[in-house]
């Protein structure tokens, strides 16, 4: 029997609204990727991210499982509040708990299948690397669709320069490569399918060790 998918640990991103990205591995039982809008319970992280700005990277290591299935609106799970990851290198700010606001996005990796018809990929092409979108045009957050291992993990940071973005929405990049070199990059302007330009701003995460096999 399948053990049920659980959380692993969280990226932090944003002020307010605060997001969380689940860090998956492909392996059960951390093999999903999920997007939650949610509420830190004190002001540690926004005192930190006020201070260290956009691109700093914050995670949350889970004290209690999780699992996706509960991931509903008004569930709260206490953890601790990493600088860094939790499981490398971080500094432990304190604990933290986190209650969840809303839940943007959630994808098995094993079922590609599953997206809603209103995911944005209806007709797209299915080699193209693509990217779920959230936050609002004046901050503005893409995290990589995964596909299958070996692959690598990205969030970015980006401003819509012309069109229009939708929050959950997962746009695609057709004609690019999805290698780990052809990745988007700060700087760079970018033209989804639907023909909306977004300008990269930052690389927030990468990582590729833990999606490598």
């Amino acid at each position: 029997m399948t053990a049920p998918r659980a959380l692993r640990g969280l990226l932090l991103l944003g002020r307010d609204p605060v997001y969380a990205v689940h860090l998956p591995m492909f392996g059960p039982p951390y093999d999903f990727q999920a997007i939650l809008r949610v509420t830190p319970s004190t002001p540690t992280y926004d005192s930190a991210r006020s201070r260290f700005g956009t691109s700093a990277v914050f995670t949350v290591r889970p004290e209690t499982e999780v699992l996706l299935k509960d991931l509903e609106p008004g569930a709260e799970f206490p953890g601790e509040l990493y600088f860094g990851r939790f499981d490398r290198d971080g500094d432990s700010l304190g604990p933290l708990s986190v209650r969840v606001s809303h839940l943007v996005h959630a994808r098995p990796l094993d079922a590609p299948d599953t997206d809603p018809p209103d995911s944005g990929l209806t007709g797209a092409d299915p080699t193209d690397p693509a990217y779920v979108v959230f936050g609002d045009e004046d901050r503005l957050f893409l995290t990589r669709r995964l596909t299958v291992p070996p692959d690598f993990d990205q969030t970015l940071t980006a401003l819509v320069v012309d069109g229009e973005v939708r929050e959950g929405w997962t746009v695609t990049l057709p004609g690019r490569r999805g290698d780990l070199m052809s990745r988007p990059r700060p700087g760079e302007q970018i033209t989804t399918a639907d023909g909306t330009q977004l300008q990269i701003l930052a690389e927030v995460y990468l990582e590729t060790d833990d999606l490598a096999r």
